[in-house]
């Protein structure tokens, strides 16, 4: 129980998506915001003049997901639908969709989604284990991402 005002988070679910479709619910997802700073030198001074940033970038990790069986075939972009090596050099991108449910004393439930677009995917290592969730290990790299209340 959190102490008053306090709030706790949830992370709840996750999904991958392409083009709208959900492929699969997945879990332990680790997201960093990042860009490259430079620093500003200059204007007759030894000083730092200022910090310009650019590059930002969206780093994603997923530890484990959980595909839906209807879809037939394993669905990335590494392979055909008729589970072939894909020999074309067009990257599919994919969406992840996070819902984070905080309880707070003051304000009850609430549901933040977090959305992170164009994700690829540059490797596709499996571990699949007995019994277990397929584990991906998949890291990748978005372009955006949104935070909003639900």
């Amino acid at each position: 129980m959190a102490a008053s005002g306090a709030a706790v988070a949830f992370a709840n679910m996750a999904t991958l998506s392409v083009g709208g479709t959900p492929l699969a619910v997945i879990k332990d997802v680790e997201v960093t915001l990042s860009a490259e700073h430079v620093p500003l030198y200059g204007w007759g001074s030894i000083l730092r003049q200022g910090i310009a940033k650019h590059s930002f970038k969206v780093g994603v990790k997923v530890g484990y997901c959980k595909f839906d069986p209807g879809i037939g075939s394993f669905p990335l972009s590494i392979f055909t639908t008729a589970g072939a090596v894909n020999d074309t050099n067009a990257v599919v991108v994919y969406s992840i969709v996070g819902v984070f449910n905080f309880l707070d004393n003051t304000t009850g439930t609430q549901l933040i989604r977090m959305t992170i677009t164009d994700v690829y995917f540059p490797e596709m290592p499996l571990k699949a284990s007995e019994g277990q969730w397929i584990r991906l290990d998949l890291a990748g790299e978005g372009s955006t991402v949104a935070i909003a209340n639900t």
